[in-house]
Order: C-alpha cells, then structure tokens, then sequence
C-alpha cells in the first residue's frame, strides 16, 4: 500500500475509534493511542514502521501533547498540586 493510502487509512480508523470513545465519555486521546498500539507492529501489524511515519509519530505526539495541555482544567491542576508534588517527590 502507498504511503498516501496507509496514511489516510490511518486517519480514518482513528477518527471512527475517537468518535466511538467520545460517546461512550471516554478520552478521545485513549482511543487515538489504542489504534495506534493495536493497528501498530506492536500487535495487529498492519502499518508496517517507516521513516515517513516516524516523522509522521513524532508530529503526531507533539500535536497530541497540545491538545492535552488544551484540554487541562487549571482549577484541577491548582486544586491538586501540593499532593502531585508529594507524589513526585516521594517517588
């Protein structure tokens, strides 16, 4: 398969999983990481690892940590900080 084509498939699994998780009020972000490790060489192996989609992963991760910080609650963050630390300082 083209580079083109395993791509756009790609793009369409992971936007069907994240539409289903969205309604089930999953994470759209669990769904996403889920078609990547299950349609991955990891289990299934249908996306054979490329230098194309290397470059493509590493963009793909640093689009995914925006949109996690995007979706973060300071009030949360603020509200929880002093036993995160603790946590990470314990450890």
């Amino acid at each position: 398969m083209s580079f083109i084509g395993t791509l756009a498939l790609l793009l369409v699994i992971t936007l069907v999983v994240s539409q289903l998780f969205g309604r089930w009020g999953i994470p759209d972000v669990i769904g996403q990481i889920l078609v990547g490790v299950i349609c991955g060489p990891a289990l299934l192996g249908w996306f054979q690892q490329t230098a194309m989609i290397e470059q493509f992963q590493e963009i793909g991760v640093i689009i995914l940590m925006f949109i996690a910080g995007l979706e973060s609650d300071l009030s949360l963050l603020k509200k929880y900080l002093k036993p995160a630390l603790a946590v990470a300082l314990g450890g």
